[in-house]
């Protein structure tokens, strides 16, 4: 897993553009667990609520997809800033179905906040439809990718790349995207 987590970081690192490295990043670790489904939410703190910027695997109407703090288990990731775990989601007390999202059909649900100078900047999510629980490789395996994609989401916002400026925030294909 050690030379998948190198690939899909050099691959990331080399894409100019942060929104298309979002993209690249959720289809190359859905690829490198063989899971369905993975889903990258960014804080927006003004709005205390985390909005959806790139995935693979969820389906769903509308511009965009935002989850308050205090929602369901991305929230709780963001919260504790600590990674979850779960065979079946639908089973835990903090779990909320957002049927907008298309993740209905996912059993298996792993999240990982994003932190970057003990600031958690969003989650990164990973699904499965089998019910079963991510070993301990997998999981380190997100907890360092989310490590990486703090690095380039932090650089993005000191080079005054705004990801939550309504007036020019789109979602396409479900991916978070500036409009020119």
């Amino acid at each position: 897993m050690l030379s998948q987590l190198r690939d899909i970081v050099e691959h990331v690192s080399k894409v100019e553009n942060v929104h298309a490295a979002l993209e690249i990043l959720v289809q190359q670790t859905c690829a490198a667990m063989h899971t369905e489904c993975c889903t990258i939410y960014l804080a927006n703190n003004d709005k205390q609520r985390l909005e959806l910027m790139a995935t693979q695997g969820l389906t769903f109407k509308g511009d965009t997809i935002h989850i308050s703090f205090n929602e369901g288990l991305v929230g709780l990731v963001k919260r504790t800033a600590e990674p979850i775990n779960l065979a079946e989601a639908a089973k835990h007390p903090a779990f909320k179905f957002f049927p907008q999202l298309g993740e209905d059909i996912y059993h298996s649900f792993l999240g990982t906040p994003i932190i970057h100078r003990k600031q958690v900047l969003g989650v990164l999510v990973i699904q499965q439809k089998t019910s079963r629980q991510f070993s301990e490789m997998e999981e380190s395996f997100l907890v360092t990718l989310a490590a990486q994609i703090a690095v380039l989401i932090a650089h993005a916002t000191a080079q005054g790349h705004g990801f939550f400026d309504d007036n020019k925030t789109a979602v396409i294909k479900g991916i978070g995207r500036l409009r020119a």
